[in-house]
């Protein structure tokens, strides 16, 4: 074979591996951008579910620093502890 002819199936041949090889990176690029997305829609679900997290706890910190409500209810339950316990000793007393 003539050395022309020997570049010339050199470069097809070559030029066919780079448009493979294109095409084959065009592909892992296109689901490397999917994948991309997807996980860009699971950081703003938590970035918003923190953020309804972090009001929450903001209110429960103000309710707890005025006294408000979370005092009231333990003291709710530690009254009715007290009064459980008394009523126990009432009624050993008793027998």
């Amino acid at each position: 074979m003539n050395e022309i002819l020997h570049a010339n199936v050199f470069f097809v041949i070559a030029s066919l591996a780079t448009v493979a090889f294109c095409i084959i990176i065009c592909l892992i690029l296109f689901h490397i951008l999917k994948i991309v997305k997807s996980i860009r829609a699971i950081i703003e679900r938590i970035e918003a579910g923190s953020e309804v997290i972090a009001n929450d706890v903001a209110q429960v910190r103000t309710l707890i620093a005025n006294g408000g409500m979370v005092s009231r209810f333990f003291q709710f339950i530690m009254g009715a502890t007290r009064e459980s316990k008394k009523t126990k000793k009432r009624a050993r007393s008793e027998n």
